[in-house]
């Protein structure tokens, strides 16, 4: 109880700092939404709503393939809940994993199933980034402005981001690779679990989560309608994030070219992880106004559109995530 306390407490002073560092995007957010259409931005509320959903439906149909029928409203709080999690505790997931996991154990699913569906859903997002970074791409070639030398620059940097991406996926395919990659993450988050004298991730845990990943990836492999459904879902949840950015230039009167405002997410994406302690905060802003400037959007537009659609994806559910997360903490058994 000591521990739960204590991370329920460091998430409230978490949600504080992020608070003081985007207390100046909140003052920008209030001078430049007496310009937004009121009723296009609830589209955009809509759309976060629908992103959680579809996130929900991922681990639903992800775990339904593996026997596990799990009912869809309390998966949905779980969820939520995890994504608090990596909100709050900026750590490349790790909060989110080590959450859920804590969550679906109530279901008889083990840790590492639980461990090895969220990976597969980093996997599958990491295609789908793939996919729609050749879209926008492809959508930008078409553009007018593609004389232009900002223009050509970026979608080097995108052809770049492309063939790295494909790289990548390619080199954790193979085990031996992907295994020492995960040892190299695992090492800090050894050290803190030490410190809180928690039990660490040692080498025979992490034989088992890798031996049950490529065992579902032979799965998978077997029959591959199996990936048709996660897969789906976790590439609407991306093409929702995007919508919703698309969706705010809209509210601002603005019908920007789609592969403009992909290009502008997917390397605020890319760039945000350079800033994992602060959930991207401030980087993630730079690189989509910086891409979307680039690409003939002005700075104005380019920046409020920014800002509104960061608080509203950032801070929309997370009062909602605080209340599950305390439950979860405190409430449930």
């Amino acid at each position: 109880m000591r521990l739960r306390h204590f991370l329920f407490f460091l998430a409230l002073v978490l949600i504080s700092i992020l608070i003081i560092v985007q207390f100046g995007q909140f003052s920008d957010f209030l001078s430049v939404i007496v310009n937004v259409n009121a009723w296009l931005l609830m589209a955009v509320v809509f759309l976060r709503f629908l992103y959680y959903l579809t996130n929900t439906k991922y681990f639903q149909v992800y775990l339904k393939s593996f026997g596990y029928h799990l009912a869809f409203k309390p998966l949905f709080k779980d969820v939520v809940t995890m994504n608090f999690a990596n909100t709050v505790f900026p750590t490349g997931g790790v909060s989110g994993i080590a959450i859920l996991r804590g969550r679906l154990r109530k279901h008889n699913i083990s840790a590492h199933t639980s461990t090895v569906a969220q990976a597969f859903w980093m996997g599958f997002t990491g295609i789908s980034f793939i996919v729609l970074l050749l879209a926008s791409m492809l959508l930008l070639l078409v553009s007018t402005r593609i004389e232009q030398v900002s223009f050509r620059l970026i979608l080097a940097v995108l052809l770049f981001m492309l063939v790295s991406s494909i790289v990548t996926m390619a080199l954790l395919l193979n085990r031996r690779i992907a295994e020492r990659a995960v040892y190299f993450l695992t090492r800090p988050i050894n050290f803190i679990l030490k410190r809180f004298g928690r039990d660490s991730l040692g080498k025979q845990q992490l034989e088992g989560l890798s031996d049950k990943f490529y065992e579902t990836l032979l799965d998978f492999k077997s029959d591959w309608r199996k990936l048709v459904g996660p897969f789906s879902w976790c590439f609407i949840t991306l093409v929702i994030d995007i919508a919703s950015l698309y969706m705010v230039f809209v509210a601002f009167g603005v019908y920007p070219n789609p592969g403009v405002v992909a290009a502008s997410f997917l390397v605020a994406m890319v760039v945000s992880l350079a800033s994992v302690v602060t959930s991207g905060i401030g980087v993630f802003e730079i690189g989509m106004v910086s891409v979307l400037v680039g690409l003939g959007l002005t700075f104005d537009i380019s920046f409020s559109a920014a800002i509104v659609y960061r608080i509203i994806a950032l801070w929309l559910f997370l009062p909602v995530g605080l209340y599950f997360y305390k439950k979860a903490m405190f409430d449930e058994k």
